[in-house]
């Protein structure tokens, strides 16, 4: 009998700043936290612009960004072959423009699918998080999970 692999990208608000990225198109087998505490502010040194120097956690006026291009993970061969499953933990920054940058594994699954679930996030797009109305830099986790079926 034949498996079938489903990799993917629906994304689901599991809690303040954390996404859940999890597989979700057909293949066929031969083919592939946060606290309750106030908005937090944190510097970091980049070429974002001044608006994105200051990062905010999601929640206590802080809206959350929303994804609006977010292109489905990649299986390796060597993992579908390995049968391997699970989920990869991702923490990123999303821009007050919606770009993500920062991108970094936080839960290991295999070094060839964290690779995947890491080149996945990088290319996706949001509609920035909100403070006061205005678009604002904010911390984010998302769990890119890969399942075999």
């Amino acid at each position: 009998m034949k498996s079938h692999l489903c990799v993917g990208a629906m994304l689901f608000f599991l809690a303040p700043g954390t996404l859940l990225a999890q597989t979700a198109r057909e293949q066929a087998p031969d083919r592939p936290a946060e606290s309750n505490a106030a908005p937090e502010e944190s510097s970091r040194d980049s070429d974002s612009s001044a608006a994105d120097k200051k990062v905010y956690e999601v929640g206590h006026g802080v809206t959350a960004p929303h994804p609006t291009y977010t292109p489905n993970p990649e299986y390796t061969d060597r993992a579908r072959k390995k049968k391997l499953q699970g989920t990869v933990l991702v923490a990123l920054v999303v821009t007050s423009e919606g770009q993500p940058r920062d991108v970094a594994v936080i839960k290991k699954l295999d070094p060839g699918l964290d690779g995947k679930a890491m080149e996945a996030v990088r290319s996706w797009k949001f509609e920035a998080a909100t403070k006061d109305g205005k678009p604002v830099a904010v911390h984010l986790q998302v769990e890119v999970q890969f399942r075999l079926y």
